[in-house]
C-alpha cells in the first residue's frame, strides 16, 4: 500500500494521526505486507540524519550525496530525466502501549527544479483524461509541487519493484490525488487507487468564508440534499478552488474513503 501525503517525515495533524495508527495496527500489519510513504521534499537545508526525522533512516539521497549503489543505477535515471532529486530510506513508528511497531519504506522527491517539459505533458493528459485545468492553478505551490512529484512517483515505484497489480495508492486529501491520477493514465502497471478524505475542502471553505458558517451550512446542505442538488447548484462555481479540481476527480478513484 502507497499513502501519498504531506506528513511524510513528521506528524503535523490529523493524517499524521491517522497513519500512525496504521502502521502500529495489527490487523493492518497482517494485511499488508509492504507499505510505502510518499510526498514531495519540502526543503535540502539539514543534515542526512535528519532528512526522515525522527526514528528515520536514509538508505539514498542525492541530496545529501549518500549514493547507495544498489538503488544508485535506477534512482539515476529518474532524477536525469526529471530533473529531480530522490530521497529513499525507512522511519520507524511505535505504538509505546502495545509495542506494536513498523518501518515502512519512504521517497522524498525534490521537485522544485522539474524538467517543465514532463510536468507540462503531465498536465496535458490530466485536462484531456480527467478536466483537470491546470492553468487555473499552477501560479500556487501547494498546487504545483504535487502535480510535480505524481510522474515521478510512479516512476520511483517501478524502481523498487512496487508497481505490481496489487499494489493500492491511497491519495491522503488532495496532495496524493495528482499521483493516483498519473497510477490511473499508466498503461503498464495496473493499480488500485483510492481518495481518502480527511475533510470535505470544498466546504470547508464554504463555511469558514460565509457568516453563517455551521448554523447556515448544514441547514442549507440537508435541503439540497432533499433536493437532489450539487455543491455548484447551490453555493456557485466553485472551479477557482484548486483543492477542489482534485477532490472533484476522486471519483475516478476506485474507492474513495472518509475519516469518522
Amino acid at each position: 500500500v502507497v499513502h501519498v501525503t504531506h506528513e511524510t517525515v513528521g506528524k503535523i495533524g490529523g493524517i499524521g494521526a491517522v497513519l500512525q495508527g496504521l502502521f502500529t495496527c495489527k490487523s493492518y500489519l497482517d494485511a499488508v505486507d509492504r507499505s510505502i510513504l510518499i510526498g514531495p521534499l519540502f526543503t535540502t537545508e539539514g543534515s542526512v540524519l535528519e532528512r526522515l526525522g525522527e526514528n528515520g533512516e536514509v538508505l539514498y539521497s542525492t541530496v545529501d550525496g549518500l549514493v547507495n549503489e544498489g538503488y544508485a543505477p535506477a534512482f539515476r535515471k529518474i532524477e536525469s530525466f526529471y530533473n529531480t532529486g530522490i530521497v529513499y530510506g525507512r522511519k520507524t513508528f511505535v505504538d509505546k502501549q502495545t509495542g506494536i511497531k513498523s518501518s515502512p519504506e519512504v521517497l522524498l522527491i525534490d521537485v522544485s527544479h522539474m524538467d517543465k517539459g514532463v510536468v507540462n505533458e503531465f498536465k496535458k493528459r490530466l485536462f484531456e483524461e480527467f478536466g483537470v485545468r491546470s492553468h487555473l492553478y499552477e501560479n500556487l505551490w501547494d498546487y504545483e509541487q504535487y502535480i510535480r512529484l505524481a510522474p515521478v512517483a510512479i516512476a520511483a515505484l517501478k524502481a523498487i519493484g512496487a508497481a505490481k497489480e496489487s499494489t493500492v495508492i491511497i491519495s491522503h486529501e488532495f496532495m496524493g490525488m495528482p499521483t493516483t491520477l498519473a497510477a490511473i493514465l499508466e498503461p503498464t502497471c495496473d493499480f488500485r487507487t483510492v481518495f481518502c478524505a480527511h475533510e470535505v475542502a470544498t466546504m470547508r471553505r464554504i463555511v469558514e468564508e460565509h457568516s453563517g458558517h455551521d448554523t447556515m451550512f448544514y441547514n442549507v446542505i440537508k435541503q439540497a440534499h432533499n433536493d437532489k442538488l450539487y455543491v455548484n447548484e447551490v453555493f456557485g462555481d466553485q472551479s477557482s478552488f484548486f483543492k477542489h479540481a482534485l477532490v472533484e476527480a476522486s471519483r475516478y478513484c476506485d474507492g474513495i474513503y472518509a475519516v469518522g
